[in-house]
């Protein structure tokens, strides 16, 4: 029975729109519910992620897009499709592969049970995941996954591996990605994104924080633990216990694989998947000729502390409860960390006249926080002052952040957002422009350069970003109406 999406709720049996027929729940978490369902069109068997967050745009719902059409490979999860559900167009659906397995955080959890005591069968997987970390980076346009950890790694018959859930994935020209917002991903991210802002950067950096998230997994599976029990430990990169003070029988060159991997500083990683992959082949042959048989000492409870409260109030969209408690941190240790998770928090949940009050009472000190935390907080700042027009405020603290070294495709967005504010046509396409030879085929960026070439009268040229935005977002609606306008003007 076909059930109007207004009132639909998914169930076994259930008809989602014209598409599928659910078959049984996969999981259903705090943002969607995974299916196994029968495609309508040919009868094959999928797996369908349905978002609960419907009200959201397409684009924050498109998890995985940049595997869609790409040759499929044996550890990673194929990506068929995703849209809206016709008739309605209400629902949103991503089709995936359906690939009979359990995560490997759901094994992990039955070591008792004989799974992952012997080094043969965790280096396995290991290398699986490896191999689709590899291919990912290998693509014509890299991707960086951005959330590897034991619950996004399926594990089906005999071992097989498959990496899924690209929430989080990055092309390297996407400046701007969805946040991270679960609890147990932050504790395998990199220091430089385990602040729940954002991840951005180039490739390259992308790709570094994807090799950390590696190391913590490796470290995981030998040791049993994690290196830090909480987010604020993993932004500090606090002290943690080296592997073999855990795990006596590990390799000492096997631990030099695992260090290097969690370096804090990005540039001391592996700078490629291949280093990493031949480094862990070559400690993987010593470690077999060392010990076979994986002793774990018993692991005490994880810390909890204000910030993994925090995690948990932005895992429920609760941004106020999560802004109370970082602010309630701020005020008693004055750790600007938690003054970003507090603006952070306000920004997510569009609380711009909370936000501002939040800064004007801040000792200035705080705006000049140097590092990555002061950089966000920054950056942060202008945007707000921006939405609520307030663009000397925003000039003030973008100045101040150019004077700290802060450099990043957004603060370079909204400096050229400014001039067009300011109706500065002619200096904010200069500066879009560079930001185009910077960041070539940003749709982002050529959005913005077709407006504002309207904005300066010179049609021709905003024709020609519009078909450079047309060739990344085919079946953007309001591109394809500009382009009929542009058609009836006979600039096409």
């Amino acid at each position: 029975m076909s059930i109007f999406s207004a009132h639909f709720l998914p169930g076994t049996g259930k008809q989602l729109g014209n598409k599928y027929i659910l078959l049984d729940c996969l999981g259903d978490g705090t943002h969607g519910w995974v299916w196994r369902a029968q495609r309508l069109s040919d009868d094959q068997v999928v797996a369908v992620k349905i978002p609960k967050n419907i009200s959201s745009p397409d684009r924050s719902l498109a998890e995985g897009k940049e595997l869609i059409g790409i040759d499929p490979h044996p550890n990673v999860i194929q990506v068929y499709n995703m849209g809206r559900v016709p008739p309605e167009n209400e629902w949103y659906a991503i089709e995936m592969e359906y690939f009979p397995s359990e995560s490997l955080a759901q094994k992990l959890e039955r070591r008792s049970h004989f799974f992952g005591n012997t080094y043969e069968r965790l280096f396995n997987i290991y290398a699986q995941v490896l191999e689709a970390v590899s291919f990912l980076a290998s693509l014509d346009k890299p991707i960086s996954h951005g959330d590897i950890k034991p619950h996004n790694i399926l594990i089906g018959q005999g071992d097989q591996v498959k990496l899924t859930d690209f929430g989080s994935s990055a092309l390297p020209e996407e400046i701007y990605v969805r946040t991270r917002e679960n609890g147990g991903t932050v504790l395998y991210s990199a220091p430089e994104f385990c602040d729940c802002v954002s991840r951005k950067g180039r490739f390259e950096q992308l790709l570094a924080g994807d090799i950390y998230s590696l190391g913590v997994l490796l470290y995981q599976l030998t040791t049993g633990r994690l290196p830090h029990d909480t987010q604020a430990q993993v932004l500090r990169h606090d002290t943690f216990a080296k592997p073999r003070e855990i795990n006596s029988t590990i390799c000492p060159t096997l631990e030099e694989v695992i260090l290097r991997c969690l370096k804090r500083n990005p540039s001391e990683r592996f700078t490629t998947i291949e280093a990493l992959k031949e480094a862990f082949t070559r400690a993987a042959v010593l470690q077999h000729q060392q010990a076979h048989v994986i002793h774990l000492s018993t692991v005490a409870a994880p810390a909890r502390d204000w910030s993994s409260d925090v995690v948990e109030a932005l895992e429920q969209t609760d941004y106020q409860k999560a802004a109370v408690l970082a602010n309630m941190e701020f005020r008693r240790s004055k750790d600007s960390g938690a003054l970003l998770q507090e603006l952070n928090a306000l920004y997510r949940g569009e609380q711009w006249f909370d936000f501002e009050k939040s800064v004007d009472a801040l000792d200035k000190v705080y705006l000049e926080v140097e590092g990555a935390t002061g950089a966000h907080i920054r950056e942060l700042v202008v945007k707000v002052f921006m939405k609520l027009r307030k663009l000397d405020k925003a000039l003030h603290i973008l100045a101040l952040a150019k004077s700290k070294g802060d450099q990043s495709f957004e603060l370079s967005m909204c400096e050229a957002s400014i001039d067009a504010m300011q109706t500065r046509y002619a200096e904010a396409r200069c500066k879009l422009e560079a930001l185009n030879r910077d960041y070539p085929m940003n749709a982002l960026v050529l959005n913005r350069l077709v407006l504002v070439c309207e904005q300066d009268r010179d049609y021709d040229s905003a024709a020609g970003y519009l078909r450079a935005a047309l060739r990344i977002c085919r079946d953007d609606e309001k591109l394809l109406r500009k382009r009929k306008q542009y058609e009836a003007l006979a600039k096409w």
